[in-house]
């Protein structure tokens, strides 16, 4: 058909007066020109729409009907949509949905309507009002399918646009949408004895009641028994008594124009489903009797419209209002299935992660968690967790367990099933791993609780609902002009807040495949594939993103992290309208910055760690060594910002794990976290709760016994083990002396074989010695070192007085040629006598020193006396003897201290032995050592003995002057004063 003929027939229509030649020219241009896009297009210039849109307003039926299906296939058309809309075709349409009752009309008017809402959705919605109550109204009351069809169409459309839906929802239409897919599904086959089930019902509660003639007594023994044995008869037995989902009471309709307006039901429940329900929606829904159990059957390992049930159940799920109606379906027994069963038709990742949602929020309730229990889900999540690669399924499913945290029936199970060595797996990877993922969730960590306090702001969040965008809640019973409800929980424990969602809720095509005339001779199969992808619309329900969320909603934007489009195969809901539609979910939300409220898997980890941890049947896993040192690692990483510290120190405390504690060396790594400011005191608390129990009974007998095995590793374990934890000062010296545990000490020192032991039984005598013991020796604080302390610089080429009178004549006794002459020191007499009185004798009397003016030195170094002439200038001006040699010099000062005694110089003296303690280092200490040995000074010797015990000398330091001590001429004085160092301040307390 050309346009001059279409012109021709337009004109022709105008200018007749006899109806049944206008209707024979409409008919002709439906037939003839808009059955494809070549002639839609040929219409639209010949200017047919707008004369089209004029016969609207006639009161003929048969006009009408012809019309309405000519601006159908024209509205495929995005040009001829505009122009259509241009020219008010809504005002017409919409007079006519509501008053004519005819089931063709209404029909055509519902499928124009759709295809105008795909191309302009907000300026349909202007007539929101109106439009929702009419499709509801056509959707309730209508006999015919195709009518009913093509209303719910117009509804999908149109429920992106919020007003529209929350007039939809004020005029009972999800309510209509569920009844009419309840009767499409109904299996008209199945037939219940109702009588017969309620008499069933009532015997079974007879047999779980008091029994005939049973003491009362005996019978509430018979159910505290049960209660609180690990089955629960009949908790279970009451939950699950009807828990298995009856696979007769729906099933697919065989009519095809049926099966079609189901499918066309379920894609309106999904644009629905992506809208944040306020809770009286969903109380009308309870009060109607209204369920979702249709839905629930599609979701079965063979239903091809799996997908799409899955994730209008799981969209639902995040609304907080539908627990119950969701609960009541049995949707978290269908989830669970399909999660168990190795179906034919492998899930795809996309229905896997709405089985999780549905589990995760579902598993809030006792009763649906028994579901779980029993379903053999939480085996298949334990699977699942341990070989998944996907970093948002296992966040999924970490909180899926963090609801189960105080269901100890659940816990039990979990644990028989690995759950400890896979948390403690991730836990490793989020602490050891170098891939990306996990560095950067690391780093959010560590910055996200650098202060450990939580605001109070952030506290009270914890509990609450997240405030969504005012258009979002949809809350039909307040008027339009009023502020919305807000949700409220009904308490803090049974809180189910979920995050809102939105977003891309209808994408709309470039063409509706299934926008034909039931009564034209238009064919489905129209190839009209326009490209207008510009024109699709997205709505952002979702607009502050700054919210504060609960745990929930935490919940919600994890699981929804992982939402990618995915094409569901073979799926009779597919149209090319819909590609986009059906195959995404509920966008994902960007995580707003809620400190520390948990949005890491980490805190999930940390949580049931503990809670593992706390309860009174310990997992054996504890006990392994991955475990205790990934936990410690834990702490080392996150400080105290979280509470692994807690989880170590409660596996700490179960006298089952103390034999491989000590065995594993964990005392050792408890100590090392003593040594890092921030954890020191939380080391000193797991020191302390290792201590509370290798002091009971049963401590003591595991330490002796080891003590005493012929394990060799064993025995090195248990005497560093008693060096560390033992503070009771008679029981260490029983450890130490009867169990010999200070000479594996020392042994293992000594050991040339540079292993793990080697530092650990240095770590452990300088833990006992300082901790236990109480010893200590004074230092001189580093950065206080050059304040106090006047630093002596040695100039050789200085004189020590400007008027010498005598001179100290030094003989180097290190140098090779002993035939080498003095190095001469002159000083001054008078100063010199002045300071002692054996100098005064020496100098002023008839001695070879007072007649030749000279003291020879043959045991000295010229260092060492130039220091103490030093100190003697120094005291003769009556200044502060603050006079420090430098590291390397400390035997003259050594030197100095033995000339302040043989000339007794008892003030220098005192001074100088303060400066030899206080400059003690790995160095010197068997210098001091074996000086005060030659010279008989108990005091000193006690010093250098206690520095090495008490030092805080590196490994390697500590190692190194132990085994050089080894070949000192003092060799069996030191391990005996080091022996009777400790034994002494043990028996001390006796």
């Amino acid at each position: 058909m050309n346009r001059e003929l279409v012109e021709n027939i337009l004109s022709v229509i105008n200018t007749a007066n006899d109806k049944s030649v206008v209707i024979r020219a409409l008919v002709k241009l439906r037939t003839d020109c808009v059955k494809d896009r070549d002639g839609i297009i040929l219409f639209r210039e010949a200017g047919g729409v707008q004369k089209m849109i004029r016969f609207l307003n006639k009161p003929h039926e048969q006009i009408l009907e012809v019309v309405l299906s000519i601006m159908g296939n024209c509205c495929t058309d995005v040009s001829s949509c505009k122009e259509a809309l241009e020219n008010k075709i809504l005002n017409n349409l919409t007079v006519i949905l509501k008053s004519i009752p005819n089931p063709q009309i209404q029909c055509r008017a519902c499928r124009l309507l759709g295809n105008l809402a795909k191309v302009d959705t907000q300026l349909v919605a202007t007539h929101s009002p109106a439009l929702g109550k009419a499709l509801c109204q056509i959707i309730e009351d209508s006999s015919d399918v195709q009518t009913r069809m093509m209303a719910v169409r117009a509804c999908r459309f149109l429920l992106s646009n919020t007003q529209f839906a929350k007039y939809f929802l004020q005029f009972s239409g999800f309510n209509t949408l569920l009844r009419i897919l309840f009767s499409i599904m109904k299996n008209s086959e199945a037939r219940v004895n109702e009588e017969e089930k309620l008499l069933t019902d009532s015997q079974d509660s007879v047999k779980l009641g008091l029994k005939r003639n049973q003491h009362r007594e005996k019978y509430f023994e018979e159910v505290a028994r049960n209660l609180e044995g690990v089955r629960s008869d009949i908790f279970d037995y009451e939950v699950l008594k009807n828990s298995s989902r009856s696979s007769n009471t729906y099933a697919m309709p065989e009519q095809k124009e049926a099966l079609d307006l189901a499918c066309e039901i379920l894609k309106s429940l999904l644009v629905l489903s992506e809208l944040q329900l306020s809770v009286p929606v969903w109380e009308s829904l309870n009060r109607a009797s209204c369920s979702f159990t249709p839905i629930v059957y599609f979701v079965s390992e063979d239903n091809k419209h799996r997908s799409v049930a899955l994730k209008i159940l799981s969209n639902f799920s995040k609304n907080p209002g539908a627990f119950y109606t969701l609960s009541s379906a049995d949707a978290i027994l269908a989830a669970c299935e399909l999660l168990v069963n190795n179906v034919e038709k492998p899930l795809t990742e996309s229905e896997t992660r709405h089985c999780i949602n549905i589990v995760s929020i579902l598993s809030v309730d006792a009763c649906n968690r028994s579901k779980i229990r029993r379903s053999g889900a939480l085996r298949k999540l334990i699977a699942m967790l341990r070989e998944s690669s996907s970093h948002s399924e296992k966040t999924s499913i970490l909180y899926v367990f963090l609801n189960f945290q105080y269901d100890n029936m659940s816990m039990d199970l979990m644990l028989r099933e690995g759950l400890i060595m896979v948390l403690i797996k991730e836990l490793q990877s989020f602490i050891n791993s170098d891939e990306e993922y996990y560095k950067r969730k690391r780093e959010e960590k560590l910055q996200s609780t650098k202060k450990r306090k939580l605001a109070e702001s952030v506290k009270e969040t914890k509990c609450k609902f997240p405030k969504v965008h005012e258009d979002v809640n949809l809350d039909y019973d307040s008027p339009s002009g009023s502020p919305r409800s807000l949700i409220s929980p009904p308490s803090p424990c049974s809180s189910r807040s979920m995050s809102p969602v939105g977003g891309n809720l209808t994408k709309a095509g470039d063409f509706d495949e299934e926008s034909y005339s039931p009564v034209c001779s238009d064919d489905d199969d129209d190839d009209d594939d326009g490209d207008d992808d510009n024109d699709n619309k997205t709505s952002n329900l979702y607009t502050n993103p700054n919210a504060n969320l609960d745990n929930h909603s935490v919940i919600m934007n994890l699981l929804d992290l992982a939402s990618r489009p995915e094409a569901l195969e073979d799926n009779i809901l597919l149209d090319k309208e819909d590609d986009d539609e059906v195959s995404q979910d509920v966008p994902a939300l960007k995580l707003p910055n809620i400190g520390n409220l948990p949005h890491n898997a980490i805190d999930i980890i940390d949580n049931l760690i503990f809670r593992v941890t706390y309860m009174v049947k310990k997992g054996v896993d504890l006990g392994k060594p991955e475990t205790l040192n990934t936990l410690i690692k834990a702490i080392n990483m996150f400080g105290l910002n979280m509470d692994f510290a807690g989880s170590l120190t409660n596996i700490l405390l179960e006298s089952q794990f103390f034999g491989q504690v000590v065995k594993q060396g964990i005392a050792y790594q408890l100590c090392q976290l003593t040594k890092i400011k921030e954890l020191a005191k939380e080391g000193f608390t797991l020191l302390d709760t290792l201590t509370s129990v290798g002091e009971c009974n049963y401590g003591k007998e595991e330490l002796a016994r080891l003590l005493r095995s012929d394990d060799i590793l064993s025995q090195k374990r248990a005497a560093i083990t008693v060096g560390f934890i033992i503070k009771s000062k008679p029981l260490l010296y029983q450890f130490l002396n009867d169990g010999n545990a200070l000479s594996l000490l020392f042994n293992i020192i000594l050991s040339h074989k540079e292993d793990e032991y080697t530092a650990e039984a240095v770590d452990s005598l300088t833990c006992m010695a300082r901790y236990t013991l109480g010893i200590q020796v004074p230092q001189i604080q580093t950065d206080k070192r050059y304040q106090d302390y006047e630093q002596y610089i040695e100039n050789l080429d200085e004189p020590m007085h400007e008027n010498c009178d005598m001179r100290f004549m030094v003989y180097n006794q290190e140098s090779a040629d002993k035939e080498q002459p003095p190095v001469v020191i002159g000083f001054n007499k008078k100063l010199l006598c002045s300071t002692s009185e054996v100098f005064n004798t020496m100098l002023n009397s008839d001695f070879r020193e007072g007649n030749e003016g000279e003291i020879h030195l043959h045991t000295y170094t010229v260092s060492g006396l130039r220091f103490f002439l030093h100190l003697v200038i120094k005291q003769s001006l009556q200044l502060k003897l603050n006079l420090i040699p430098p590291a390397n010099k400390y035997y003259a000062l050594l030197e100095a201290f033995e000339m302040s005694r043989i000339y007794i110089i008892p003030e220098m003296e005192k001074i100088i032995q303060e400066l030899l303690i206080l400059l003690l280092n790995e160095n010197n200490c068997l210098s001091l050592f074996e000086w005060s040995m030659k010279n008989y000074h108990l005091e000193l010797t006690e010093m250098a003995i206690n520095y090495y015990l008490c030092s805080s000398l590196s490994t390697e330091a500590k190692v190194r002057l132990f085994r050089t001590a080894d070949y000192s001429t003092y060799s069996s004085e030191w391990f005996q004063m080091l022996y009777d160092a400790v034994f002494a301040k043990c028996r001390a307390s006796f």
